[in-house]
């Protein structure tokens, strides 16, 4: 699954086009489309050239069919069906003037605008052969006339300036030609509508849920790619997404959430619906704890267990953005140019470097299509470029070896590790594991010791993190930052005092989860959960994008975390009650 170039997500609709299913039934054996596009790439490659300027020496087409289905439903009751949401074919025209050492790309204008790359059009849905020739002919001439544009500014821009990465702009990639694709979806609206009718019905058992929702998104893409290189391939994909949301708010106007959300490739693959109501019901219970539990009353600074689901999401808010390289581009603008240098990944200069325990080893591996027996997302014979995808050893005996690349270069990092997603390098299957982990009783009893040693009353257990992709609402509180250690709040963190009882927490604000604190990692659990999340790739002057990556990540003790109550305005609660739990107003 390739999700669509989405951002942030303050409503289920955003948090479910974030993974925005691109889709369409498989091509004829004639595929008119892929006609098309070699037909009129060996074209813009022969013709393509200004008088006084160099043709392409590179050229790429990438053609998305798409198609999807979604249902919502909210306490019981159907919001919306839409059975085709969003049916297009978008095109992406790469053109490249210059040459691999200098070419129009890693530069940004004066207007902060990126050059050259992934632009973007709307294709007819009819296989005409002869208005899909015209579409692709005008892209690609306004491709090649900016390219030609960018490239002189971008040269006299380096006029002015020393370039401090003189890697090149593009490496080399030996051609390939590939065909991906997965069993054709089933799309059964009514058993869809069905399910998430009976999920937020659940939510009529909980008075303290203020706000609720089901959704089930189903979607099938194809892609097809060719470049001037020879490489080609064609990939079809199919994904279901489901995801639960509720909201509570507690006496003081603090609101809290929580949520459940499972990927498959099919509406079989999805558990049981006596496993999925067991799990919202579940969901509905550890909400209406959490309203009545009490906000940390002193700043906690200390040894923090991050279990299972959580431990995955602080690793990849706070870690995994690390493992991409990140080439500078050259910059125009320099105001612009001190804005962005906020986004540099200090692990460019860490290789080799000890990031992690020396015990712990980290992977990413595109060719897995499950781990422990659970499904892996982030499976592709060949990334977006057509380079192979493979095994690449990221951390091994705690120490930065490499990091994933595109066929973009970078210092140190000259060739593609075939990581190529959306809008830069980015994970498929990151797999975290730790050769001496503990089991979870050997964990939580290592905290407690931690908690004897250092004279404090209690520890703290966090068993789920706020998910940024999935929120029915954002509280008005500073947004996360990887420099300061601050991720998402704690939805589920637990005071555990010393003779083993716990105390649930509510509105935990987390910071202090910095890149020396990963290196600090006190111990690390023996059984890695497996989560999926969308993975935002950013490049100076582009619009994010974002990819779907699976992660394998053990429970996390980590030896020194600020948690903290939230400061900041509260919303005051709804005056009158919930009119379905108001008894009096009932009769």
């Amino acid at each position: 699954m390739k999700p669509a170039p989405r951002i942030f997500l303050g409503s289920l609709a955003a948090a479910i086009a974030v993974l925005s299913l691109r889709a369409a039934t498989a091509p004829a054996a004639d595929d008119v489309v892929l006609r098309a596009m070699q037909d009129e790439l060996a074209r813009t490659t022969a013709q393509l050239k200004l008088e006084n300027s160099a043709p392409p020496y590179f050229a790429a087409y990438r053609v998305t069919d798409a198609n999807e289905s979604r249902v919502s439903a909210t306490f019981g009751s159907i919001v919306s069906t839409q059975p085709v949401r969003h049916r297009q074919r978008m095109l992406a025209v790469e053109v490249r003037v210059g040459t691999p050492q200098l070419d129009q790309t890693n530069f940004v204008s004066m207007a902060g605008l990126m050059g050259g790359l992934g632009m973007q059009s709307p294709l007819p849905i009819d296989d005409n052969y002869t208005e899909l020739r015209r579409q692709l002919w005008l892209a690609s001439d306004s491709a090649y006339k900016q390219a030609v544009e960018q490239l002189a500014k971008k040269k006299a821009s380096l006029e002015n300036k020393t370039r401090a990465d003189d890697s090149g702009d593009f490496s080399s990639a030996t051609p390939t030609q590939t065909t991906e694709e997965t069993a054709p979806l089933a799309v059964d609206l009514k058993a869809a509508e069905s399910l998430v009718r009976e999920l937020s019905g659940v939510f009529r058992e909980f008075p303290a849920v203020t706000n609720s929702t089901a959704a089930i998104e189903m979607g099938e893409h194809y892609a097809r790619y060719v470049n001037s290189e020879g490489t080609r391939y064609t990939r079809r994909e199919t994904i279901v997404m489901l995801v639960v949301m509720a909201v509570t708010q507690a006496p003081d106007g603090r609101p809290s959430e929580n949520v459940s959300v499972h990927f498959a490739r099919t509406m079989e693959g999805l558990p049981a619906k006596a496993q999925l109501l067991a799990e919202v019901r579940s969901l509905g219970q550890q909400l209406t704890a959490v309203r009545e539990a009490p906000l940390l009353e002193d700043t906690y600074n200390g040894p923090v267990l991050f279990e299972n689901e959580a431990a995955a999401e602080v690793f990849a808010q706070a870690f995994a953005s690390r493992l991409v390289a990140a080439k500078r581009a050259v910059i125009e603008n320099p105001q612009i140019e001190a804005a962005l240098a906020q986004f540099d990944n200090p692990f460019m200069d860490k290789l080799g470097a000890r990031v992690l325990p020396e015990s712990f080893t980290v992977v990413d591996d595109a060719t897995r299509s499950e781990f422990a027996g659970a499904p892996l997302f982030g499976a592709n014979k060949v990334d977006d470029e057509g380079v192979p995808t493979r095994e690449v050893k990221l951390v091994e005996a705690g120490r930065l070896k490499t990091l994933l690349t595109s066929r973009v270069p970078s210092r140190g990092l000259l060739e593609s590790s075939g990581s190529r997603h959306g809008g830069g390098p980015a994970p498929s299957n990151l797999i975290v594991t730790s050769s001496d982990g503990l089991t979870p009783e050997a964990m939580k009893a290592e905290l407690l010791k931690l908690v004897q040693e250092r004279g404090k009353p209690y520890g703290v257990i966090v068993r789920r993190v706020v998910r940024p992709q999935f929120r029915l609402q954002r509280e008005q509180a500073p947004m996360p930052s990887r420099e300061s250690g601050r991720i998402e709040p704690a939805i589920l963190a637990y005071k555990v005092f010393p003779d083993g009882h716990e105390e649930l927490l509510r509105n935990v604000e987390v910071s202090g989860i910095t890149a020396p604190a990963f290196k600090d990692i006190l111990a690390a659990g023996n059984q890695p959960t497996v989560y999926h999340t969308p993975f935002v790739i950013f490049r100076p002057g582009t619009m994010p994008s974002s990819e779907l990556a699976s992660l394998a990540v053990p429970s996390l003790l980590f030896d020194d975390v600020t948690l903290k109550a939230p400061t900041g305005a509260t919303p005051k609660p709804p005056v009158a009650k919930h009119p379905y739990f108001d008894k009096e107003s009932a009769r």
